[in-house]
C-alpha cells in the first residue's frame, strides 16, 4: 500500500502519465499506419538466384556508359510492383562535387514511359544494386520493359552484369536488347518485389499484434517505475547527476566528432567564415544541451500543490496533451492550406482544421461529461453513415479522401454541438430563470465584452451579406461562434491559451523537421529561405505568430525572475530558434513585425510587473545576445541536415532550374548550398537597395540565369489557390521584372503603394465577388496585400469601417485583459502578441482569413477576449 500511495504521489503522477502518453502516442501512429493510411503491406519477392549460386563473381560486368543502350524486357507476376533492385556496380570520384544522378524508366508495352526515377550513383556505389521504387498497378502478363541511361556528362565508373538465363532460374526478366539487338540468352540481374493491400483480417491480426506489444511494454515500463521507486526513490538526486554526466559526455563527444567532420576535414565545403560559422553553431547547440540536462538539475521549479485528486490530475494531463497536439496539428494543416497549389488540397486542408478544432474545443469538457448515451448513440451513427457515404461515393482516391474528412467533420463538430445542447439543457433552470435580470447585469458587468461581441455579430452579417462564393466565411464564423457556448471559466481560458500557444510550437516543430529533411537552403535560386513555404511572405507571416506567441510566453515566465536565464531557458531556446529562421528569411516584414511585437509585449510586461528601466534593458540585452550567439546553430542545421538526409522535395509552382536547384544526390558540398558569404551580402543589400532583392551578383554561375523573387511573394488567384512567382534574371541590370508592372525601382513598397491605391478607387458600399480590381493590363489583382483594404473591398465600405473598430477594440481588450490577469497568470500575454501580429502584418499583407494562420489567432484571441468578463485584479 506504500509503495501505491508513492506511485501516485504527485511526484509520480506526472512521470506515470507521461510514459502512458508516449505509449498510447506510440500506439496510435503505428495503428493508423495500418488503418486507414495502408503502409504496412504484404510483399512477395522475386529474387535471383544467380547470386547465391554462383557468388559475387556473376557480378563483375563490363563498363556501361551513356553510349551503351540495354533494354530489358519484363513480365510482372503481381499486380502490383512496389520496387525493383538491379544489380549494379558504380565507382564516383570522390573529389567530384557535381551529383552522379542515373535515370531509371520502366515503359509499357507500346514503350510509352510509365514511371522514371533518378538514382544517386553514390548509394549504388555503396549498395551494389540500382533500387527503384515505382509503387503502381501493372498487369500481369502484359509485356513491360526497362532500361537504364547514364548522363552524357558522367564521370563515374558504372557497370551492368548480365547472367545466363539458367542461372537466374526467374521468370520476370526476357529478351535484353543490347544497342538494339535481340538476345534471348541472357539478361539483367534484378530483384522483384510486389505488395499488395492487408485484407481485414490481416489489418485486425496487425493491430492485435500492435496493441499487445503496446501492452507488454506498459508492463515493463510499469515494473520499471515500480522498481525505480522502491529501490532508488531516496537517490533521485545522485540518479539525475550521474544521468546528467551521461548525457553530457554524450553530447561532447558528438559535437567534436561533428567539429572534427565540419572545421577539420571540411566535408561541407566553404571558406573560413563558413567552416567558423559551422564551429560556432556546434558550440551553441552543445550549450543548449547541457542547458537543457542541467538546469532542471541545478535549479529544480518548485512544485505547485494541488488538490486535486490523482484522477483529475490525470485526466487534465491527458486532456491537455491531446488538446495541444490538436492545435499543433490544426496549425500545420494552415499551413499546408497556405502552402497549397490547387484546390483539392485547400478543400482537405479546411476539412482537417475543423477537424482538429471540434476536437481541442470537445477537451474543454472532462469525461464524465463526454461519455454519456447521447455521445455514443452519436458516434455509431456517425461511423455507419460514413461507411454508407463512402461506399455511396464513386470517385477516385482523391475524391474518397475527400468525402472521409467530410464525415469526420460531419461527426466531430455533431459531438461538439450534442455536448453543447446537453450542457445548455442541464443549466435549464438556471438560464431561464430572471434572464432579463442577468441579461442586464451581464451588460453592465462586461460591456467591453458585450459591444466587442455585438460588433462581431454584426461584422459577421454583413460578411455573408456579400460573401458571394467566398466558403471561408461560413469557416470564419460559425466554428468560432460554437467557441463561446463551450465551459467556459478564468482558469480553463488560461489552460486553452496554454494549449494554444503550445500547439502553435508544437506545429513549428513539426514545420522544422520536415524542413530539414525535405528543403535546403539554395545558393543560386532561393537565397532567401521559405521554409516549408513555396514563398517567402508565407515564411514571414507564418513565422511572425510562432514568434509572438514565444515572445509572449517568454517575458509571462520572466516577471521579476533575479535569475534571467535559468527559469526560462526553453522559452529562449524557442524564441532565439524562431528568430534565426527569421533573418534566414530576410523578409522585411517579418523582420518589422517581430520588432513591434517585442516592443509591445515588453512595454506591457514591464508596466505589469513594474520593471525598472535597467531590468528592461537587462533582459533586452540577455534576450538579443541568446538570438545572436544561437544563429550559427540554425543556420548551420539549416545548411547541413537537409545536405546529410539528401531527400529534397521541390513543389511544382517553384522555378524548376536543373542548373541550380539542388535535387537527390547532391554531394554535402555542392556549390549550390547558402553561404556564409552569400547569406551575408544579400542579407545587407536587401537594406541597401530598395528596388533589388539581392545584394551581389550570382557570379561565376555559368548555367541559366538565378531567378530571384520579387519582393515579399504571396497568395495570388481565387480562394488563394496558388502563388505567384516573378522572376528575376541578371538581364534586368538591377531592375525587378514584374509582369503586372507594379513595382518602381526606388518603390520601397515593393509595388504595394500603387496597389493600395487602386484598391482604394474601387472600394464601395457592396462588396465585390473576386478578390481584386482589374490592373492596366486587364489581370486581375490577386490580393490587396492589406486586409483593412481587402475586407473593404470584399465584403462593403461599412464592413470595413466595422472590421477596423473590431481590431481597435480587440487590442484595448487585450491590453486590458494583460492589465488585469498579468501577475496571476504567465499566459495572458498571449492574446496580445497574437492580436498585435495580426494587426501589423495586416499593413502589408493579406491575412484576415480563417485558414492563414495569423487570420485564425486572431479570431480565436477575439473568442477568448469576449468571453473574459472579469474586471478586478
Amino acid at each position: 500500500m506504500r509503495l501505491f500511495q508513492r506511485r501516485w504521489s504527485p511526484n509520480c503522477i506526472k512521470r506515470n502519465t507521461m510514459v502512458q502518453i508516449a505509449i498510447v502516442t506510440l500506439t496510435f501512429l503505428a495503428l493508423i499506419r495500418v488503418w486507414p493510411c495502408g503502409l504496412v503491406q504484404r510483399h512477395t519477392y522475386s529474387r535471383q538466384q544467380a547470386v547465391s549460386r554462383h557468388g559475387k563473381d556473376i557480378l563483375a560486368g563490363d563498363q556501361f556508359t551513356s553510349d551503351d543502350k540495354k533494354l530489358q524486357e519484363v513480365t510482372f507476376s503481381r499486380e502490383h510492383i512496389y520496387r525493383i533492385r538491379l544489380y549494379m556496380n558504380c565507382a564516383v570520384d570522390d573529389a567530384s562535387a557535381k551529383a552522379e544522378l542515373v535515370c531509371f524508366r520502366l515503359y509499357d508495352a507500346g514503350f510509352s514511359c510509365i514511371y522514371e526515377e533518378d538514382i544517386d550513383g553514390r548509394r549504388i556505389e555503396r549498395d551494389g544494386v540500382l533500387t527503384a521504387t515505382p509503387d503502381l498497378d501493372v498487369d500481369t502478363g502484359a509485356v513491360c520493359y526497362y532500361e537504364i541511361l547514364i548522363p552524357e556528362e558522367s564521370q563515374a565508373v558504372y557497370a551492368l552484369p548480365v547472367a545466363d538465363k539458367s542461372a537466374l532460374a526467374q521468370a520476370e526478366n526476357g529478351v535484353l536488347y543490347i544497342d538494339g539487338i535481340y538476345n534471348d540468352a541472357v539478361s539483367l540481374i534484378a530483384d522483384f518485389d510486389y505488395s499488395r493491400p492487408l485484407t481485414v483480417v490481416g489489418i485486425v491480426l496487425f493491430d492485435i499484434l500492435i496493441i499487445g506489444a503496446a501492452l507488454l511494454v506498459y508492463f515493463l515500463a510499469d515494473c520499471a517505475m515500480m522498481l525505480y521507486d522502491q529501490k532508488f526513490a531516496g537517490n533521485t538526486e545522485a540518479v539525475s547527476r550521474w544521468f546528467c554526466v551521461g548525457v553530457s559526455a554524450a553530447a561532447l563527444l558528438a559535437a567534436l566528432f561533428l567539429i572534427a567532420y565540419t572545421v577539420i576535414w571540411n566535408r561541407f565545403g566553404g571558406e573560413l567564415w563558413d567552416r567558423l560559422f559551422y564551429l560556432a553553431g556546434i558550440v551553441a547547440a552543445l550549450l543548449w544541451v547541457l542547458s537543457a540536462v542541467w538546469i532542471p538539475v541545478l535549479y529544480p521549479k518548485k512544485k505547485e500543490k494541488t488538490r486535486m485528486s490523482a484522477r483529475g490530475q490525470v485526466s487534465f494531463l491527458w486532456r491537455d496533451y491531446i488538446q495541444t497536439v490538436c492545435f499543433g496539428l490544426l496549425f500545420y494543416a494552415l499551413c499546408q492550406y497556405v502552402n497549397a497549389d490547387r484546390n483539392f488540397y485547400h478543400y482537405t486542408n479546411t476539412r482537417w482544421m475543423l477537424i482538429f478544432l471540434a476536437i481541442a474545443l470537445l477537451m474543454n469538457y472532462n469525461e464524465r461529461q463526454l461519455v454519456n448515451r447521447y455521445s455514443v448513440i452519436w458516434l455509431l451513427l456517425g461511423l455507419a453513415g460514413s461507411v454508407i457515404y463512402c461506399r455511396m461515393v464513386e470517385t477516385d482516391e482523391n475524391g474518397l479522401l475527400l468525402a472521409r474528412l467530410t464525415c469526420g467533420v460531419v461527426v466531430s463538430w455533431g459531438l461538439l454541438v450534442l455536448n453543447i445542447l446537453l450542457a445548455l439543457v442541464r443549466m435549464r433552470a438556471v438560464l431561464f430563470r430572471d434572464v432579463g435580470k442577468r441579461l442586464v447585469r451581464q451588460v453592465r458587468e462586461h460591456r467591453q465584452q458585450t459591444l466587442l461581441t455585438a460588433l462581431w455579430v454584426v461584422f459577421g452579417l454583413l460578411m455573408y451579406a456579400n460573401r458571394y462564393e467566398k466558403v471561408w466565411v461560413f469557416t470564419a464564423t460559425l466554428p468560432f461562434l460554437a467557441f463561446l457556448f463551450v465551459p467556459n471559466t478564468f482558469s480553463m481560458e488560461c489552460r486553452l491559451l496554454k494549449n494554444f500557444s503550445n500547439g502553435i510550437l508544437l506545429s513549428f516543430a513539426l514545420v522544422t523537421v520536415f524542413c530539414l529533411a525535405h528543403r535546403p537552403h539554395h545558393y543560386w535560386i532561393y537565397y532567401r529561405y521559405g521554409g516549408i513555404f513555396h514563398t517567402v511572405a508565407c515564411t514571414g507571416m507564418y513565422l511572425a505568430v510562432v514568434f509572438a506567441v514565444a515572445v509572449a510566453k517568454l517575458y509571462g515566465r520572466l516577471k521579476n525572475r533575479k535569475n534571467i536565464l535559468q527559469g526560462c531557458c526553453f522559452e529562449y531556446f524557442v524564441t532565439a530558434c524562431v528568430a534565426g529562421v527569421i533573418l534566414l528569411t530576410m523578409s522585411r516584414t517579418a523582420f518589422l513585425t517581430a520588432a513591434v511585437i517585442l516592443i509591445a509585449v515588453v512595454i506591457m510586461a514591464a508596466a505589469v510587473h513594474r520593471k525598472s528601466v535597467r531590468r528592461v534593458l537587462s533582459e533586452l540585452g540577455v534576450l538579443a545576445a541568446v538570438c545572436l550567439l544561437s544563429f550559427p546553430m540554425v543556420y548551420t542545421s539549416v545548411r547541413m541536415i537537409p545536405a546529410v538526409v539528401g531527400d529534397p522535395v521541390h513543389y511544382d509552382i517553384e522555378v524548376q532550374n536543373e542548373a541550380a536547384l539542388i535535387y537527390k544526390g547532391e554531394p554535402v558540398n555542392s556549390d549550390k548550398y547558402i553561404t556564409v558569404r552569400r547569406f551575408f551580402a544579400t542579407l545587407f543589400g536587401r537594406f541597401q537597395a530598395t528596388g533589388q532583392e539581392g545584394g551581389e551578383a550570382d557570379a561565376g554561375f555559368t548555367g541559366e540565369p538565378a531567378c530571384r523573387e520579387l519582393g515579399e511573394l504571396v497568395y495570388t488567384g481565387d480562394d488563394l489557390a496558388g502563388l505567384d512567382m516573378y522572376p528575376f534574371s541578371e538581364e534586368t541590370d538591377g531592375k525587378e521584372s514584374d509582369e503586372k508592372d507594379i513595382s518602381d525601382e526606388k518603390d520601397i513598397s515593393n509595388g504595394r503603394f500603387e496597389i493600395f491605391g487602386v484598391y482604394i478607387r474601387a472600394i464601395g458600399f457592396g462588396g465585390h465577388p473576386k478578390m481584386g480590381p482589374l490592373d492596366k493590363n486587364g489581370d486581375e489583382y490577386s490580393h490587396a496585400h492589406n486586409s483593412y483594404l481587402q475586407v473593404a473591398y470584399n465584403f462593403g465600405l461599412a464592413a470595413g469601417i466595422l472590421f477596423v473598430i473590431l481590431c481597435v477594440l480587440t487590442l484595448w481588450r487585450a491590453v486590458r485583459f494583460a492589465t488585469y490577469y498579468g501577475k496571476k497568470r504567465s499566459v495572458v500575454f498571449v492574446p496580445l502578441a497574437l492580436v498585435v501580429a495580426f494587426e501589423f502584418i495586416s499593413l502589408t499583407e493579406w491575412a484576415y482569413h480563417p485558414c492563414i494562420p495569423a487570420g485564425f489567432s486572431f479570431i480565436l484571441m477575439q473568442m477568448v477576449l469576449m468571453r473574459t468578463g472579469a474586471q478586478e485584479r
